[in-house]
């Protein structure tokens, strides 16, 4: 792996300061011992959700909370390696179900904390709105919400009809 100069960390610090900036979710974690293929599959989960997946230094994880004026507040997250997640859609519940999926089946992944909306979240907060349904999830339930008493409308005039159907066929096979 070829080292970076104090501009190309320069470069990469300005550019992530602004990406974060204008993300609605930052999620840092540890991992350790994990094999390339798990984190390329972590990566790939997590861009599937449109979110990004970064491993860096501490130091300029620090930096960059540091420039968003949020640097106390999360440095009880930064030890050890540490990757960042971020993402400007509003996909939030679905990249955390994401993070917490391979935080359980790979077991060589910790969640810390991160910044929801501006709002500092711990380890608990996260899992609680893992919890939560997606948003997907959301709009199925809502579309069958209003689907379901036209449903059972069509159904309750369509059931007499069907009887009397029934009855006749039974009367013409006697």
């Amino acid at each position: 792996m070829k080292k970076w100069t104090k501009g190309r960390k320069k470069e990469i610090v300005e550019y992530l300061t602004k990406e974060i900036k204008n993300s609605k979710i930052k999620i840092l974690g540890n991992f350790s011992k994990l094999k390339v293929a798990e984190m390329q599959k972590i990566r790939e989960g997590v861009k599937q959700q449109g979110g990004n997946l970064m491993v860096l230094k501490n130091n300029l994880i620090e930096i960059i909370f540091k420039n968003l004026s949020k640097d106390e507040a999360i440095s009880e997250f930064i030890n050890g390696p540490t990757f960042i997640v971020w993402s400007k859609k509003e996909n939030e519940i679905e990249i955390i179900k994401t993070l917490l999926e391979f935080e359980k089946s790979i077991g060589k992944v910790e969640i810390k904390g991160g910044i929801l909306d501006n709002e500092i979240i711990g380890k608990d907060k996260i899992q609680e709105l893992g919890k939560l349904p997606g948003k997907k999830e959301l709009q199925a339930q809502i579309i069958s919400l209003i689907r379901s008493p036209h449903i059972r409308l069509a159904n309750s005039i369509k059931s007499p009809i069907i009887k009397i159907v029934n009855i006749l066929k039974q009367i013409e096979q006697k």
